[in-house]
């Protein structure tokens, strides 16, 4: 049985008064059963959770036996009373294959009193309107304006509720109650963020009221725009856009994302878009035990959606470090660009770049072009150009000499423009490193990129790598851990912890957190490939085959190939897999380029030299970005005393 003490709950136009078992609507009590009630009950109580059927039952039949369809029943009910229709939700939402999440903003009052404990969602802003004689105002989906029913001089209070009526109250009473209710809740969200002392936060996607009015761009933007914000508090470890992404669903459970990303608390918010409005509910809540810190609700013009990103992470900066410098404000209230479709257009671009692939790689480029295009002074607009060139380098989409020279002169322009984006300054460094082979000048860079995001697992990364290089291995591992820290739950991160014991030569290790990447991701092609490669130097042929094979297979390759490859293995070991390798890496150039490292690699494996040294000088020639892995590799170990591989590393700048 739900609790029924002598709380009130208050949302939209209803009142539940737990100890007297009444549902009131304006003051007016409406009829319900009492197990209609009880189910209301437990749902107001577990706001903004997903509550599973089951779960739900026990709740308010116990141990009787009671088919499901009295459930449905019971929500049917109350879906009717509380004025929702069949293609509108906004207090009950059904999660299809678990249960129902009560989404509305509801206020708690303790034991009858006035003073708000707990706000799930409370107004930035409360706007009163004057209902006067005659006035047919705006009618949309944020509400309507119309004469009053109660008579000249009543006030009414505007609310997120659409093809329906406002709850009226008078005017004497409004404003007090008001102001005590957003006063307590002001007061009591600081107190409570400041005794927890939130260091660590996860923005999640924001989600839709309704599942059929979902705006990914816009949604997913939020929340980028917000961890960009807040990743400025030095004091705040906040998880990167790529952390949450997955966490899309809208039937998401807040506490249990909260949870696998192991932060003390997590932004769970409501994005909605109507006409010519937009309203944004966030709330803080606290991961150990789903309490809501903070809330906060914003009613603007779609025009206006920089006044909502502006108001919103500068009230959760207030709560969550409430002592910034003048730096960090000023870096906090950078905006970017004052055009709402640059901004769209960037919100896309990141989007399609998160993506990694040569396809969204491409459409980020479009975006981000677009979006300059529109704000020619958009430095972020340019960061994102010169991170997609720059992947597009890395991974061998584009050739490097094509690719590399101008991710560097879009980071440039974004420093030119703005040399506070940390984020431009590492795309830089990353160009210093894979292209340049320019060690003092990556180290500027990077120290600058550090400087300006301490919190950014990608910068710890770049430093692991730039460690992993020089041949400093334990510092690499302690700089990957740190990387982990602040983004534990990607498959990329945790692969590349291995990457630094693989080239310590510590394969057992190494394999430990490719393995653990894949109890992340299962399907990541990346720690399959890499198990593969590890296994390689340690003799064992078949466990090494097997993952590089399946490492094909989930990247994409033909299985008519990979076949090949299984059948060439299986009649003639190593060297025919190799051979059928090479078979097909030849046929591949005659449709197109080939990395050269890899050409390199098989013909190592081979045991042809001169034609490894070959490709390898065209590597050079080409500025392949795996070049600076030269010297630390473990297959070319043997070549070491060539002094055609001494030349190769004194060119890069790896040897005096």
């Amino acid at each position: 049985m739900p609790n029924a003490d002598n709380h009130f709950y208050e949302f939209g136009p209803f009142r539940v008064d737990a100890g007297k078992r009444r549902l009131l609507r304006d003051g007016e009590p409406l009829a319900l059963t009492p197990k209609a009630f009880d189910t209301l009950l437990v749902l107001v109580e577990n706001r903004g959770r997903v509550i599973e059927k089951d779960e739900l039952m026990q709740e308010i039949w116990g141990e009787t036996i009671v088919e499901e369809g009295g459930l449905a029943r019971n929500i049917s009910v109350l879906r009717r009373t509380l004025g929702e229709t069949p293609d509108e939700h906004q207090y009950i939402v059904t999660v299809p294959g678990r249960g129902y999440r009560f989404v509305a903003s509801v206020r708690e009052f303790p034991n009858g009193d006035g003073d708000l404990i707990v706000a799930q969602h409370t107004k930035a802003r409360v706007v009163i309107e004057e209902e006067e004689e005659g006035e047919t105002g705006r009618r949309g989906e944020w509400g309507k304006r119309g004469k009053g029913e109660e008579g000249e001089g009543v006030r009414r209070l505007t609310g997120f509720r659409r093809r329906s009526n406002f709850y009226v109250i008078g005017a004497v009473l409004v404003v007090p109650v008001v102001a005590v209710a957003w006063f307590g809740v002001a007061w009591r969200s600081e107190r409570a963020v400041k005794s927890l002392a939130v260091k660590s936060i996860a923005v999640l996607p924001f989600k839709p009221l309704v599942a059929e009015s979902r705006d990914e761009y816009l949604q997913m933007g939020m929340a980028d725009v917000l961890i960009t914000r807040l990743s400025n508090l030095r004091q705040l470890t906040v998880r990167p856009t790529s952390a949450v992404r997955k966490y899309t669903d809208p039937a998401q459970d807040a506490l249990a994302a909260g949870q696998e990303l192991k932060v003390e608390a997590v932004i769970d918010g409501n994005l909605q878009r109507a006409g010519d409005r937009i309203r944004v509910t966030a709330r803080l809540v606290s991961v150990s035990d789903g309490a809501t810190l903070w809330a906060e609700t914003f009613d603007e013009k779609f025009t206006d959606l920089f006044n909502v990103e502006d108001r919103l992470a500068g009230k959760l900066a207030g709560a969550l470090a409430p002592r910034l410098s003048g730096e960090e404000k000023s870096r906090f209230a950078r905006r970017g660009t004052e055009n709402p479709e640059a901004f769209q257009a960037y919100l896309k671009g990141r989007y399609f770049w998160s993506r990694w692939s040569a396809e969204g790689l491409g459409k980020a480029i479009e975006y981000f072009e677009q979006a300059r295009a529109i704000d020619p002074n958009y430095a972020l607009a340019y960061s994102g150009l010169a991170d997609a060139y720059n992947l597009l380098g890395y991974r061998g989409y584009t050739p490097p000499r094509e690719a590399f020279p101008k991710s560097e002169a879009a980071a440039l322009k974004a420093l030119q423009l703005d040399d506070q984006l940390g984020e431009a300054h590492l795309s830089l460094a990353k160009t210093r490193l894979f292209y340049d082979w320019d060690w003092p000048g990556f180290e500027r860079e990077l120290r600058r990129a550090l400087d300006l995001s301490p919190n950014n697992a990608d910068v710890h990364g770049m430093q692991a790598t730039y460690l992993l290089v020089m041949g400093r291995f334990d510092e690499s591992i302690a700089e990957r851990r740190r990387a982990l820290d602040l983004d534990p739950l990607s498959p990329l991160f945790t692969t590349t912890v291995g990457w630094s014991y693989f080239y310590a030569r510590r394969y057992d290790e190494a394999i430990e957190w490719y393995q653990k990447a894949l109890e992340l991701d299962p399907n990541f092609a990346q720690a399959h490939n890499d198990i593969g490669l590890a296994r390689y130097q340690q003799g064992r042929y078949d466990e090494a085959i097997a993952e590089l094979l399946k490492a094909r297979a989930l990247s994409g390759g033909k299985p008519e190939e990979i076949e090949a490859l299984r059948q060439a293995y299986a009649k003639a070991g190593t060297r025919g897999y190799l051979q059928k390798d090479l078979e097909l890496a030849e046929e591949q150039l005659k449709q197109g380029p080939v990395r050269p490292w890899r050409m390199a690699q098989i013909y190592h494996l081979l045991g042809d030299k001169d034609r490894t040294f070959a490709w390898l000088e065209k590597a050079y020639a080409e500025r392949d970005g795996l070049m600076p892995f030269l010297k630390v590799s473990p297959q070319y170990e043997n070549l070491h005393a060539d002094p055609r591989f001494t030349s190769l590393l004194r060119r890069i700048g790896l040897e005096q």
